[in-house]
């Protein structure tokens, strides 16, 4: 009874990993909806950010520009 036990356990390792190795490559080669869902967003947010800074920059060395010549 105990190496039937033990066949079984041997058994079940096996095939998990060779269906971890097999399909492992299929699941992960492309994104998902999801995931460009959140990238799409992550970019949207970067490019507003973008426009939001690059004014405030502008205005920040133009005073520092002010300050150093006072």
């Amino acid at each position: 009874m105990n190496k039937k036990i033990l066949f079984y356990m041997f058994f079940i390792i096996i095939l998990s990993i060779i269906f971890t190795i097999v399909f492992s490559s299929f699941s992960y080669a492309a994104y998902p909806k999801l995931v460009s869902k959140l990238i799409k967003g992550f970019e949207s947010v970067k490019d507003w950010l973008i426009k939001i800074a690059t004014p405030a920059a502008a205005v920040a060395v133009r005073y520092r520009c002010f300050y150093e010549k006072i």
